[in-house]
């Protein structure tokens, strides 16, 4: 971008931030100095408020006397040096007789999506660019899309609106509403503040999963093995700087810095972990698990709560949660610009597997509901529903789906413990005997069997 469009859009975003607008949109700013200099620059401060008024103190701790200046210079001086632009240098070169120095501006951006009346969301945008959508309000709904349509056809072109979203997408505030906003924010790696916790600096546990995953994909081991003595009960600390470690340092360093993060992920390899779209939603189901869960034992507490505009954490959102993450896995073995690699179809079985181990593990009623299908989460999705529940997507791989051979015998048995249509308990007695045989036809040792589930067999009667 031209040096005079930064200027321009750094002095709109300064304007925002000024009372009379900026009550609306989010501000976040950070300091380009680091935690080890946080000492020295509060006595900097203290400093700056003890001299004259005519003298400002820049970032480069130097002091300049300005009060001979117009009170237009004066101001500008005092406001470029009280908050800096968050510039990076680049490079510099001498052309005949000029010096040119390249750099790039970070500007803040704030979108809102907003409920009314009439039922289509408000979307705005702090660029100011309200006449059509603007190219931050797409990229934004692109990325909600990707997290949030479940039933799209991966093969088909989505429809785009005028307003800068597909129709499948519905009303974007309604349909964020029904996905439930942590949930989406796993997925496009954003954290969630409340007004509680906006100025708390306290963990994100998400964030921190995947900071582990990030360092271990480095590192060598599986994240789960990686750093236990950092991770085990993550903390934080004041300072970013970790004396003689590394690793801790750079962990600090990813939740501290969300430029920092996205550049690091950016780096990495479609097949690690952070990047592995069956590990995430495996994660996915294990967050709509834990807040299903949650609802159980929060219910009274919920019932004198402020009503929220995002539909109830129940059975039925459950349900759609984790059929629509199988749709997903299913998708990403058909909808692909390479062939699948064996990691990427193991890593596939583990969270199908592990997906459908969580699942007959419900069998019980969690919160009252008009059927027992709205409140027991194992017969909505297999006891009392005859289809192809997670079998039908491991039939497409075999081979991978045979390293669990085990987990699967052990399901299967707990599944004739509950109970289950028999035409569902047949097709996974045939894709037993299928693996069986693909296993000892293609010599795979069995060597990840127990990753995602443990269970001790139990034979049907």
């Amino acid at each position: 971008m031209p040096p005079e469009t930064r200027s321009r859009a750094r002095a709109e975003s300064r304007a925002q931030s000024r009372p009379a607008g900026s009550s609306q949109y989010l501000e976040h700013e950070s300091s380009s100095e680091s935690s080890s200099e946080s000492e020295s620059d509060s006595d900097d401060a203290s400093d700056f408020e003890d001299e004259s008024p005519a003298v400002v103190r820049s970032p480069s701790k130097l002091a300049y006397l300005i009060d001979h200046l117009p009170v237009s210079t004066q101001n500008a001086v005092r406001d470029a040096f009280k908050e800096p632009p968050r510039i990076a240098l680049q490079k510099c070169r001498l052309i005949n007789d000029t010096y040119a120095f390249q750099m790039t501006e970070l500007v803040t951006r704030s979108i809102r999506i907003r409920a009314s009346g009439d039922g289509t969301s408000q979307l705005s945008c702090s660029c100011g660019h309200d006449d059509e959508p603007c190219e931050h309000l797409l990229w934004l709904l692109d990325q909600i899309v990707k997290q949030t349509v479940y039933d799209q056809d991966a093969a088909k072109p989505l429809k785009m609106t005028n307003r800068g979203f597909p129709r499948e997408m519905g009303d974007p505030f309604q349909n964020i509403a029904r996905h439930h906003l942590d949930l989406l924010a796993d997925g496009i790696h954003c954290q969630v503040v409340t007004p509680d916790s906006e100025y708390d600096n306290e963990l994100d546990p998400y964030r921190a999963e995947e900071a582990r995953e990030l360092l271990s994909s480095v590192c060598g081991p599986a994240p789960e093995d990686y750093r236990p003595d950092i991770f085990t009960r993550p903390s934080t600390g004041k300072k970013v700087l970790k004396r003689h470690d590394l690793d801790r340092t750079v962990f600090r360093m990813l939740l501290d810095n969300h430029q920092f993060f996205h550049y690091f992920r950016s780096l990495c390899h479609p097949t690690d972990p952070i990047n592995d779209p069956f590990r995430k939603l495996s994660q996915r189901v294990d967050h709509v698990l834990r807040d299903l869960d949650a609802s159980t034992t929060t219910s009274a507490t919920l019932a004198n709560a402020v009503p929220s505009r995002e539909i109830p954490r129940d059975v039925v959102w459950a349900a759609t949660h984790i059929l629509g993450a199988v749709r997903l896995i299913k998708n990403e073995l058909y909808a692909r610009d390479r062939p699948l690699q064996p990691a990427e179809a193991i890593s596939a079985a583990r969270s199908l597997v592990h997906i459908l181990d969580a699942v007959v593990s419900r069998n019980r009623d969690v919160h009252p509901g008009a059927d027992r299908r709205s409140r027991n989460l194992y017969l909505s999705l297999v006891g009392d529903r005859d289809q192809d529940f997670v079998i039908g997507v491991l039939s497409l791989l075999p081979e991978a789906a045979s390293q669990f051979l085990n987990n699967l015998e052990a399901i299967l048995d707990q599944i004739g413990v509950h109970g289950a249509p028999a035409g569902y308990a047949a097709r996974f007695r045939a894709l037993l005997d299928r693996l069986r045989a693909s296993s000892r036809g293609s010599g795979l040792k069995r060597s990840v069997q127990g990753q995602g589930t443990e269970r001790k067999s139990k034979r049907m009667k």
